[in-house]
């Protein structure tokens, strides 16, 4: 009863995380067949129709109130819109796991926006999270410098740019935990992130001539429907019910098991620089969220020594 208690409650968030790990290698292979605008637009489209249809015959369906409106708006140009349309325009020059490994590498970001814009003290573990997170992504982009590679670095600098989209956004969900974003939201939040993509991508790359290729549709289906549509429901309400640096932790597998897939379908090498960049990565993280824990644990004891 307590592994199937345990499966219950963090089952959904192991197959979001696996079905989002899957979806760096899926997404590379859909730029075989279109633009990233039209990729990221086309993923987001097809999971706003599917969620209006589903929520619909559900009697789920309804608008955002007032305090939610935010809240949509910020998942939807941030977490959703920013953050793909970046790591989809990058992924043509840097391979898909260690793209992944820059994208979700949000630490990096949210333990200095936490101690800025929500005022959080940072302790000493947080101070050397922070100096491990930088240190990893420094071991994962050095590569590009030497020799100098500009398509690579511009992809570096488009990953940066989306886990500091996606980081923002985990600051404002954190920041508005007196609202909950219920799964009558992702609608909007895909409907929000879907228009202004479309209005991109026909006017920078024409019409959607790709939706004739029949081999496009079960790529549009796995990043639309499955990656976004499921996925987002799980992870937006662990976020909310999850502190920072744990949520960060969970996006950690994700990276890891794109890496793997990568390496398997092209080729990727499981390089030194990739390993001891994920591995800071990871430590940083851990180190953060022990320290979390650190002065409520000594707090205790000084109570019990009194």
């Amino acid at each position: 009863m307590a592994q199937q208690g345990m499966w219950g409650r963090f089952g959904p968030l192991i197959g979001a995380v696996v079905i989002w790990g899957g979806n760096w290698p899926v997404m590379k292979l859909g730029l075989g067949h279109m633009s990233p605008l039209w990729l990221a637009a086309s993923r987001f489209a097809s999971a706003a129709l599917l969620s209006v249809v589903v929520l619909a015959l559900l009697g789920r369906l309804r608008r955002p109130t007032r305090s939610e409106w935010p809240l949509v708006a910020g998942v939807g140009l941030l977490q959703m819109g920013a953050f793909t349309a970046l790591a989809l325009w990058a992924l043509q020059y840097v391979p898909p796991g260690r793209a992944s490994i820059i994208a979700y590498a949000t630490s990096i970001w949210v333990i200095p926006l936490s101690s800025l814009l929500l005022r959080e003290r940072l302790t000493a573990a947080q101070w050397l999270a922070t100096i491990l997170s930088y240190a990893g992504i420094g071991a994962i982009v050095a590569p590009a410098f030497s020799p100098w590679q500009p398509q690579t670095v511009i992809g570096l600098v488009m990953l940066l740019g989306a886990s500091f989209a996606w980081a923002c956004n985990i600051i404002q969900l954190r920041a508005s935990r007196h609202v909950r974003l219920g799964v009558d939201m992702i609608p909007w939040q895909t409907a929000v992130a879907a228009v202004p993509l479309l209005a991109l991508a026909w006017l920078h790359d024409g019409a959607p001539v790709f939706l004739a290729d029949a081999a496009v549709w079960p790529l549009i289906a796995y990043t639309g429907p499955l990656a976004t549509a499921l996925t987002f429901i799980v992870v937006l309400g662990m976020t909310q019910r999850m502190p920072p640096v744990a949520t960060s932790i969970a996006m950690l597998c994700v990276p890891l098991i794109g890496l793997l897939i990568s390496a398997g379908v092209f080729q990727e090498r499981l390089s030194a620089d990739l390993m001891a960049g994920l591995a800071l990565i990871g430590a940083s993280v851990l180190v953060s969220a022990v320290g979390h824990r650190l002065p409520a644990m000594g707090r205790g004891v000084a109570r019990s020594a009194a």
